[in-house]
C-alpha cells in the first residue's frame, strides 16, 4: 500500500492531550518537514519495524512523566501475523535517562506484539465499542437534560409573558402568531384557526395603512421598527372626574417588532411587543389642557386688569372734568359776587345779573350729579372685585334668616320701578301656583345674597333690553320640595357645579326643617345670546361677547360671583337664550322651612343702602338727564388759564389760531359730553362721533378727503377713544394711515389717541397703529416721520389742552412746508 493512500487519525494517547504537536488528530504521511511526524511514520512503515526517531521540536508545553523531556522516540507499525497491511502506528517517548539498547529494544517489540496479538485486537475493539456506546449514552443524556432545559425555559417564557403587561408575540413573516400571550391576543383580536391579527377590525380609521406600511418596511430593511398607532376601542381611565363620572379616551399603543434573521440572512420570525399607552397619552393630554387652561386664564386675567382699568380711568376723567367744571363755575360765580351791583341800571339789569349766578350753580350741580353717577360705577366695580378676592379666600359665606322669599323679590322690584320707567322698560312679577300649594311663607335664606344674584339679574336685564323695541321684564319666583334639574317651562339649562363650590346650607346653624327650593327666573326681551357666547357666560373673567364691556360697561364678574353664590346656597344658576328672542337667567337655592321670629321682623333698612338709587341707575345703564344730547353753545372766550396755550412763542400767528375744529370720538356719552363741554368752554368748535365708523364718515367731509364735494368742512385734530363698538380706536387710525397713503386723505390727520389702557405696551400699540406715519416721498427729512400723541385716562383738561395746542401747531407748520 503506497504512503499516500493511508489516512492516520489519533485513537488515543496517553500522558499528552490531544491535539498536541506530538499527538495531532491527522498525520500527512506525504509530508517532508522532518519537524513533524509524517516523515518518521512513513520510514517506519517502509521499513515495517520498529523505528528510532528524534523528538521533533516543539513550542507546545507538555507536563512528561519520569524523568524529563524525552529526547528520542520509537514508532512501531502494527502489522498482524495474518495480514501484510499496517494496522496502527504505535509511538513511545523513550526514557531520557536509558540509552536505547537490545534490551529496551526487546521491550519495545514484545510490547508490539502484545497489541498485534488477535486477542489483544478483540479487547481493542469491545474497548472502541463500549467507548462508542458510552459515548452515545452521555450524548442522549445531554440531550435529555438540553430539552429539559428548553422545556424549563419555554415554561419560564410562557410565565413571564402571561405576566408581563404587555402583549408580547412571535409572528411568522406572513404574519401569522406562532406564540402570543393573552393581552396581545385581545388587542388584536386574532382570527379563530389562522392566527392572524385582525387589524381591519382593532385599528382606528386610518391607521391600517401606517401598521403594514411599517411591516414591509421592518422585512424588507430587516431593522427593529416602533410606531404608535390609535385602536377603535374605547379606553377607561382608572380614575374618576371631580364629578364622579367615568373618563373615556381613545386607546393608543405602541407596537414593536424586531425581526430574527436565518443562516441565509433572511427572516425567519419576528419578535411582536405591544404596549398600552393610553393612560400616558390621557396624562399628557390632561396637562396640556391644564396648560392651556393656564395660559387662557393667564390671558383672561391680563383681559380682566386691561378691562377693569379702563372701566375705572374712565369716570376718573370724567370725575375731574366736572371738578374743573365746578371749580370753573364757582370761580366765575365768586368774580361775579365781586362786581358792584348796578342799582341804577333798572329792573331789567338786575333780572339778568342775577340769572348768571344761578346758571354757574346749575352747570355745578349737574357737573355734581355726573361725579356721583361715575363714583358708583367705580364702586360697583370695587365691589366686585372685592367679592371675587373673598371667595378666593373663602370668607365669603351664607347666612340663614328668616325670610319671606316673596315679600323680598316684591320689595326688591319696587326699587327698580323708576330705573325701568327711565328705560321705557315694563316690569311684570309673577308668582307660581307651586308657591300656594306648598304654602310658602318664612324660610330660613341670606337675604342679602338672594339679593344680591338677584339685583344683579335685573341690572344685566334692564341694561341689555333698553335699547330694544320691544321692553319687557318678566321675574317669576316658585318652589318644590325637590332639587330642579331643567326648568321645563323656560328651558333653561344650569351650569353644572364648580368642583370647588361647598354647600353651606348642612351647617348647623341652617337647622333640620323641611327642605324646599326656591326658584327666581328674570325673562327679558334684549339682544338674547348666541351658543357660542353662552358658553363661557358664567366663568371667571368672562363676558358674552369681548366687545360687550364696551358698549354696556361692567366687570364680567357679576355672573360669575352670581354663580359661586347660588352654588354656596345650595343651587344651581342657567340661562336660556336666543339671538334676537331675549334671555331667561333662573337660579335656585336650597332653603328650610321655618317659624316666624318672636319679634316683628321690620322691612330691611338695609335694602335701600344696597341699592341705592344712583347706583342702581348706573349698573342699569340708564342714561342720566344731564346726558342727553344738548345744542352746542356758541365758543365762549373762558380763563386763559384753562384756554390752549401755544407752546412755542415762533410766529403765534401763523400756526395756531384762536379756537381749533376737533372731532371727539368716544362711545362713553359721560366722557363725550364732559370733554366736548370743556373743549367749547375753551373756545374751540367740537364735533362728536359715537365710535370709529362715524369718525371715518366725518373725514370724508373735510378738507383732508381728496375727492369730497360740496362744502369741506374743517378739522385741526381727532381725539380718537381706543375701546369702542363697532370699529374700536386702533382699527380706526389703521384705516386713517391706509387711506392716506392711497392718497384719498390728503395730508397727515393729526390723531391723539385717548385711553384708559395705561400700559407701556399698550400705549406703544397705540402709537404703532397710525400714532407714527412715514410722509410722502420728496419732502425734507424732518417730514419723513410725523409722530403723533397719546393721552391716558384720567387727565387734566389744562394738559390736554396743552397737548392738543402742541399738536396742532406742529401739523400747521408741516402743512405750511407741504404748500
Amino acid at each position: 500500500m503506497l504512503a499516500g493512500q493511508i489516512e492516520c487519525s489519533l485513537e488515543g494517547c496517553v500522558g499528552i492531550a490531544s491535539g498536541h504537536a506530538f499527538a495531532p488528530e491527522t498525520i500527512d504521511l506525504d509530508h517532508e518537514d522532518r519537524s513533524e511526524l509524517g516523515p518518521w511514520v512513513r520510514k517506519a512503515l517502509e521499513g515495517r519495524a520498529p523505528t528510532l526517531i528524534p523528538m521533533p521540536d516543539t513550542m507546545q508545553p507538555i507536563e512528561w512523566r519520569g524523568y524529563g523531556p524525552a529526547t528520542q522516540g520509537v514508532i512501531c507499525p502494527i502489522i498482524p501475523t495474518n495480514t501484510e497491511t499496517a494496522l496502527a502506528f504505535l509511538i513511545v517517548a523513550l526514557n531520557p535517562r536509558r540509552q536505547f539498547d537490545e534490551d529496551y529494544r526487546g521491550f519495545v517489540h514484545l510490547l508490539t506484539q502484545q497489541i498485534t496479538t488477535p486477542q489483544l485486537s478483540a479487547a481493542i475493539l469491545r474497548e472502541e465499542i463500549d467507548r462508542r456506546r458510552n459515548l452515545a449514552r452521555r450524548e442522549a443524556l445531554d440531550r435529555d437534560r438540553l430539552y429539559k432545559e428548553l422545556s424549563d425555559s419555554e415554561t419560564k417564557f410562557a410565565k413571564f409573558a402571561s405576566r408581563a403587561p404587555v402583549g408580547l408575540a412571535i409572528l411568522a413573516p406572513n404574519g401569522t402568531a406562532l406564540f402570543a400571550n393573552d393581552i396581545w391576543k385581545n388587542l388584536t383580536m386574532l382570527e379563530t384557526g389562522s392566527n392572524k391579527a385582525n387589524w381591519e377590525t382593532v385599528l382606528a380609521e386610518g391607521e391600517l395603512e401606517l401598521v403594514l406600511g411599517a411591516w414591509a418596511q421592518m422585512i424588507r430593511g430587516k431593522q427593529p421598527i416602533t410606531i404608535h398607532t390609535r385602536m377603535n376601542k374605547r379606553w377607561i381611565a382608572p380614575d374618576l372626574d371631580l364629578n364622579g363620572n367615568p373618563q373615556e379616551g381613545t386607546t393608543h399603543i405602541l407596537l414593536a417588532m424586531y425581526p430574527d434573521q436565518d443562516e441565509r440572512g433572511e427572516v425567519s420570525t419576528v419578535m411582536s411587543c405591544i404596549t398600552d399607552i393610553s393612560g400616558l397619552k390621557w396624562s399628557e393630554n390632561q396637562l396640556r389642557k391644564r396648560m392651556d387652561q393656564a395660559i387662557e386664564m393667564k390671558t383672561q386675567q391680563e383681559r380682566f386688569i386691561d378691562m377693569t382699568s379702563h372701566e375705572m380711568r374712565n369716570p376718573l376723567s370724567a370725575l375731574i372734568g366736572c371738578a374743573d367744571e365746578i371749580t370753573t363755575s364757582l370761580k366765575h360765580y365768586i368774580s361775579d359776587l365781586k362786581k358792584p351791583s348796578s342799582i341804577e341800571n333798572g329792573s331789567a339789569s338786575s333780572d339778568m345779573g342775577s340769572q348768571k349766578p344761578l346758571q354757574l350753580l346749575g352747570e355745578a350741580m349737574e357737573a355734581a350729579e355726573t361725579i356721583i353717577y361715575c363714583a358708583m360705577h367705580q364702586k360697583r366695580i370695587i365691589d366686585d372685585i372685592l367679592t371675587l378676592s373673598r371667595l378666593d379666600s373663602n370668607l365669603l359665606l351664607v347666612s340663614p334668616e328668616p325670610s319671606q322669599p316673596i315679600h323680598l323679590v316684591r320689595g326688591a322690584l319696587k326699587i327698580f320701578q323708576a330705573e325701568a320707567k327711565r328705560a321705557d322698560v315694563r316690569l311684570e312679577f309673577v308668582e307660581q301656583k307651586t308657591l300656594q300649594l306648598l304654602d310658602i311663607n318664612w324660610t330660613l335664606l341670606d337675604p342679602s345674597r338672594v339679593l344680591q344674584v338677584f339685583i344683579n339679574l335685573m341690572t344685566n336685564a334692564i341694561k341689555f333690553t333698553r335699547i330694544e323695541a320691544q321692553r319687557h321684564i318678566r321675574t317669576t319666583i316658585g318652589a318644590s320640595y325637590t332639587k330642579p334639574s331643567v326648568a321645563n317651562e323656560f328651558g333653561v339649562e344650569y351650569i353644572q357645579k364648580n368642583s370647588s363650590s361647598q354647600d353651606q346650607t348642612g351647617k348647623k346653624e341652617w337647622g333640620d326643617g323641611e327642605v324646599i327650593y326656591l326658584t327666581i327666573a328674570v325673562t327679558d326681551t334684549g339682544r338674547g345670546l348666541t351658543t357660542e357666547e353662552k358658553k363661557d357666560l358664567f366663568s371667571l373673567f368672562q363676558q358674552a361677547s369681548p366687545k360687550t364691556y364696551v358698549q354696556y360697561g361692567g366687570s364680567g364678574l357679576g355672573l360669575f360671583i352670581s354663580r359661586q353664590i347660588t352654588e354656596m346656597h345650595g343651587g344651581e344658576i342657567g340661562v336660556a337664550s336666543e339671538r334676537g328672542k331675549g334671555s331667561t337667567f333662573q337660579f335656585y337655592i336650597k332653603t328650610r322651612r321655618t317659624t316666624p321670629p318672636l319679634t316683628d321682623v321690620p322691612e330691611r333698612a338695609d335694602l335701600q343702602l344696597l341699592v341705592r338709587e344712583d347706583e342702581l341707575r348706573e349698573a342699569c345703564g340708564v342714561e342720566l338727564p344731564t346726558l342727553q344730547d344738548e345744542p352746542q353753545t356758541p365758543n365762549l372766550k373762558t380763563d386763559v388759564s384753562i384756554g390752549p396755550v401755544s407752546p412755542s412763542p415762533v410766529s403765534p400767528a401763523s400756526y395756531f389760531p384762536s379756537s381749533f375744529h376737533i372731532l371727539v370720538v368716544e362711545d362713553n356719552l359721560v366722557n363725550q359730553k364732559v370733554v366736548s363741554k370743556q373743549l367749547r368752554k375753551a373756545g374751540h368748535i367740537v364735533d362728536v362721533a359715537n365710535h370709529g365708523e362715524e369718525a371715518l364718515n366725518f373725514i370724508r367731509r373735510t378738507e383732508y378727503w381728496e375727492d369730497s364735494t360740496g362744502e369741506k368742512r374743517r378739522l385741526d385734530v381727532i381725539l380718537m377713544d381706543l375701546e369702542m363698538p363697532i370699529i374700536d380706536g386702533l382699527s380706526c387710525v389703521k384705516r386713517i394711515r391706509e387711506q392716506q397713503a392711497q392718497g384719498k386723505i390728503k395730508w397727515h390727520v393729526p390723531v391723539m389717541a385717548v385711553t384708559a389702557n395705561a400700559r407701556k405696551d399698550q400705549i406703544m400699540a397705540s402709537i404703532e397703529a397710525g400714532m407714527v406715519s412715514s410722509a410722502p416721498e420728496g419732502i425734507c427729512t424732518m417730514l419723513k416721520i410725523i409722530q403723533d400723541d397719546v393721552i391716558t385716562k384720567p387727565y387734566r383738561m389744562q394738559n390736554m389742552l396743552k397737548q392738543i395746542a402742541a399738536l396742532v401747531s406742529k401739523h400747521n407748520r408741516l402743512d405750511s412746508v407741504r404748500k
